[in-house]
């Protein structure tokens, strides 16, 4: 049932999701119109949610819309102290949606193997493709450890303020020895050695990724020059 799924989503080559998340910045910093960023951010939700990132996509449209709603409703009919002190916030927070949307789509369905393969097809050099690669594995890595933390506070039944004390501390031990367990794992598979790499991934651009890459490029043009 999994298989017959992945089959029917869509699947981007990791070029393209980088490309995107570069089109994504220009487009949310350009951008000076609302309708214009409604748009790109309804079309990128859809290609998310075409990617099988449903649930994600769900919940960042409710933020986005959260957002809007403070900012065009409540706070101009609101305490004036309100709208001065959050106003700023919000309106950054809306500019980096588009961003953390596209940014979702590469943690959530793009393996680090294929970025990195991605990433060396571009000559990028290994000083960055190292720290890259572990920084990706480390987030994940973390939030398991936080899983393991949580089931344990419950099989021992800790409750009330005990429960930041004994979650803190050991994800702070954790931080500190996951990152250093994962760059020696790096270490350990070659990723220092300065030889040409090979990879059995082989990597193309569809018929969807012009399309995608299309679909920015035009968004940035209207961004620029639509006040």
């Amino acid at each position: 049932m999994s298989e017959a799924r992945k089959k029917h989503t869509l699947k981007l080559d990791p070029r393209t999701e980088l490309l995107l998340l570069v089109l994504a910045n220009i487009v949310a910093f350009t951008q000076h119109s609302v309708w214009v960023e409604i748009t790109w951010v309804v079309l990128l939700l859809l290609l998310i949610i075409a990617c099988g990132c449903k649930k994600a996509a769900g919940k960042l449209a409710i933020a986005f819309g959260i957002c809007l709603l403070l900012q065009y409703y409540i706070f101009p009919n609101g305490p004036k102290i309100l709208a001065s002190s959050f106003t700023i916030l919000v309106s950054y927070a809306r500019k980096i949606f588009p961003c953390l949307i596209v940014g979702t789509l590469i943690l959530q369905k793009t393996p680090v193997r294929e970025l990195m393969v991605a990433l060396r097809k571009w000559h990028i050099p290994q000083g960055l493709i190292i720290p890259l690669s572990v920084t990706v594995r480390y987030f994940p890595a973390i939030k398991e450890e936080i899983g393991y933390i949580r089931d344990a506070m419950k099989l021992r039944n800790i409750h009330g303020t005990q429960k930041i004390e004994c979650l803190l501390v050991p994800i702070m031990i954790s931080a500190t020895t996951t990152a250093e367990e994962l760059s020696a794992a790096a270490v350990t598979r070659g990723i220092e050695n300065p030889a040409p790499k090979t990879s059995m991934i082989v990597m193309k651009f569809g018929m969807q990724d012009f399309l995608c890459l299309a679909l920015g490029i035009a968004f940035c043009v209207v961004a620029v020059t639509v006040g």
